[in-house]
């Protein structure tokens, strides 16, 4: 099995705007909302990156957001599916009340058109209902070739979900908190990512010292060098990168300038040393969206 993908979808932001329903807990989105329309410049910095990533042999499913729904963040549809060896998926309930819309695009009927039929094997939507919520591959962090699922608990990742979900989903949970600025990290996909042969992570946001030894400890014994990065490299989007592979198995790591940016040399080196780089400019829909590159990027096995 195949644990890097090189089939993606992607979500045009064709709605996309400073979403007022996830302002509250999410801490990296601008608390100055833009008094322009932005979703243009959403949609150049989306079709940009959309490029960089096409043009390094992966296969992108572009979607056009063109349903009746209020869906500001429809651009990060990793949060609402995750896709799984052979063609199956998870759906996933949603904190956000516009957000739940996203569900009901017709983005599953038009990949069926482009010739991926995909399996809904799992449904957690309705735990919508008891006000528990687990934001996909937003809130879990998947570890596909060991088998482990890493989530730090916040309002949109819910501990019982996450049980649910590994042992539906034979995964091993690895569970912890991660803080920033005196609240939860909203999405555990903001402070880490498990790439090829490492792990970016930002252990400074880890205040419990026996969960920051446990999780170098699963990380080393799953053979992945660690790059510890800092407060202001996570606040760069530098966490929230995703590891892909081209069609020949070359692998690609997907980020933002802003994070590429804040890297220093000896980190590069580490990278470098397992994966190339490409990386897009797309500061708008960070700083209004409180997510970057990895967000915007639902993995297709």
């Amino acid at each position: 099995m195949k644990h890097f993908t090189s089939r993606i979808l992607m979500i045009s932001p064709d709605k996309f705007r400073n979403n007022e329903l996830t302002i509250s807990d999410n801490s990296f989105q601008s608390r100055v909302p833009e008094n322009i329309s932005i979703s243009d410049k959403a949609i150049s910095e989306f079709e940009s990156l959309k490029e960089s990533i096409s043009n390094r042999g992966i296969n992108v499913h572009s979607i056009s957001d063109d349903s009746e729904f209020d869906t500001p963040d429809a651009v990060f549809p990793n949060n609402w599916i995750s896709f799984h060896h052979p063609n199956r998926a998870v759906l996933y309930p949603m904190y956000a009340l516009n957000r739940r819309f996203e569900r009901k695009s017709s983005t599953l009927k038009k990949l069926s058109d482009q010739g991926i039929k995909i399996d809904i094997i799992k449904d957690y939507s309705h735990f919508e209902n008891d006000d528990k919520y687990l934001e996909g591959t937003g809130s879990i962090v998947l570890d596909r070739h060991n088998k482990f699922a890493y989530c730090s608990l916040s309002r949109r990742s819910d501990y019982d979900l996450l049980n649910i979900f590994c042992s539906q989903m034979n995964y091993k949970p690895i569970i912890f908190n991660s803080v920033y600025q005196s609240k939860p990290i909203y999405h555990t996909n903001v402070m880490m990512s498990i790439c090829n042969n490492f792990s970016i992570i930002c252990l400074d946001s880890i205040e419990d010292e026996k969960q920051k030894k446990d999780i170098i400890t699963n990380l080393k014994n799953s053979n992945l060098e660690i790059i510890d990065i800092k407060i202001d490299q996570m606040c760069s989007f530098l966490g929230n990168c995703i590891q892909l592979v081209d069609t020949k198995s070359n692998p690609i790591l997907v980020m933002s300038s802003r994070a590429y940016n804040a890297i220093n040399n000896s980190q590069l080196k580490i990278i470098e040393k397992h994966t190339d780089v490409i990386f897009s400019d797309i500061k708008t829909i960070e700083d209004n969206g409180g997510g970057s590159a990895r967000c915007m990027i639902a993995e297709i096995f």
